[in-house]
C-alpha cells in the first residue's frame, strides 16, 4: 500500500497463495496491478500508478479504483500471463477459493444442515411384530400380510445443528389375515394411524447429518374380524338335524400413548432440499376403548423421502 509495506507467500500444490496486507487504520482508495513473471507473481495495490514492470514480466491493470478497508479481500485469478480480480468485503465465498474435494462439493451446489423449520414427506415399508400371529391364532391354514406400503409426513425445528423437536404422522400399511379351520373361515384387518412427538439429536458431516429419534407416540387402531361358520349336521334320537351356519362380524378400537425411537440420515442436495431415510420403532400397547382384548405390538416403519427447509 505504501513504500515498505510488502508481504510474500509461497503457492501451495494448487498454485494458490494467500497474502495478508499489513494492517492500516482507515479506508483508502487504491489501484490494483498484477505482474506475471514466470514462476513469480507480483500483486501491486497502490494509490498511484507504479513504475513499469521489470523485464520479462507481463502486467495486467485491473481497471478500477477500489475502496480498501481492513476487511477487504481480493481474489486474483491467473490464466497464463493474464489476470482478473474479484473483490468482497469480508471472507470470500467458498466457490471463489475452493479446491480439490471441496471444489467438487461446491460445484455440485451441495447444501448443509441448517437451523430452523423443515418439512418432509416420504414413503416406505411397515411391519408389525406379532399382529398376524394374534389374528391367525392356532388355525392350520392362514394367509397373512404384515408388510406393506407406509407413508409419513414430518415437521421439525432445529434449534441448533445438533438438536431438534419434531412431530411425525405415520400411516402404516394395513395388516390382514385370512384363515380357516374345520367348519369355519375368517378375515381380519388391522388399521393403524400413529402420531409421534419427540426430539432429534444429530451429528452434521458436510452436507449430511446422522440423527437419532426418541419420544412418545399416540396411536389409534381399529381391528375388525368377519368369521363364517358352515352348516353343521347332528343326529338327535336318530333324527338328522342341520344347524345353519352364519357370519359374524366384530371389531375393537384402541388408542393411547407409548414410546418411539429410531434414527436416520439426511443429505442436503441444495440449501433448500434434502433426501432422507429413517427407521422408527413404535410401541403400541393399550386396552380397547370398549370390551376386552387390546393391542400389544411394535410397528417398524422404514421411510425414504424428501425434506424442504422453510425460510432463510
Amino acid at each position: 500500500m505504501e513504500s515498505g509495506r510488502v508481504t510474500s507467500a509461497t503457492a501451495d500444490n494448487y498454485g494458490d497463495a494467500t497474502l495478508k496486507v499489513p494492517p492500516q487504520g482507515a479506508d483508502i482508495e487504491a489501484q490494483l496491478y498484477v505482474d506475471s513473471c514466470g514462476a513469480l507473481v507480483r500483486v501491486l495495490l497502490v494509490r498511484l500508478r507504479p513504475g513499469p514492470p521489470q523485464p520479462g514480466c507481463t502486467r495486467t491493470e485491473i481497471g478500477s479504483v477500489f475502496i480498501v478497508r481492513p476487511v477487504t479481500t481480493f481474489v486474483i485469478d491467473l490464466d497464463g500471463a493474464s489476470a482478473s480480480a474479484h473483490v468482497t468485503q469480508g471472507p470470500p465465498p467458498r466457490e471463489w477459493v475452493a479446491r480439490g474435494e471441496e471444489a467438487q462439493r461446491v460445484s455440485r451446489n451441495w447444501g448443509e444442515p441448517r437451523n430452523g423449520l423443515a418439512l418432509s414427506a416420504g414413503v416406505g415399508l411397515s411391519r408389525f411384530g406379532r399382529a398376524t400371529d394374534v389374528a391367525c391364532g392356532d388355525v392350520s391354514t392362514c394367509d397373512r400380510t404384515d408388510v406393506g406400503l407406509a407413508f409419513a409426513v414430518t415437521a421439525e425445528f432445529w434449534f441448533k445443528r445438533f438438536f431438534a423437536a419434531q412431530a411425525t404422522y405415520i400411516q402404516p400399511a394395513d395388516v390382514t389375515a385370512n384363515g380357516s379351520g374345520t367348519g369355519f373361515r375368517f378375515n381380519s384387518r388391522l388399521q393403524t394411524r400413529i402420531l409421534t412427538v419427540g426430539g432429534k439429536v444429530g451429528v452434521p458431516a458436510g452436507p449430511a447429518r446422522v440423527y437419532g429419534i426418541a419420544g412418545m407416540n399416540y396411536h389409534e387402531a381399529s381391528a375388525t374380524t368377519s368369521q363364517t361358520a358352515d352348516d353343521t349336521t347332528i343326529v338327535v334320537d336318530g333324527v338328522t338335524q342341520t344347524i345353519p351356519g352364519g357370519t359374524q362380524s366384530y371389531g375393537q378400537q384402541t388408542k393411547g400413548w407409548d414410546w418411539v425411537f429410531g434414527g436416520g440420515v439426511e443429505t442436503w442436495l441444495s440449501p433448500l432440499v434434502a433426501l432422507y431415510g429413517d427407521l422408527n420403532v413404535v410401541k403400541l400397547k393399550t386396552s380397547p376403548a370398549v370390551g376386552e382384548g387390546g393391542i400389544d405390538d411394535r410397528a417398524y416403519v422404514v421411510v425414504i423421502g424428501a425434506r424442504v427447509h422453510i425460510g432463510r
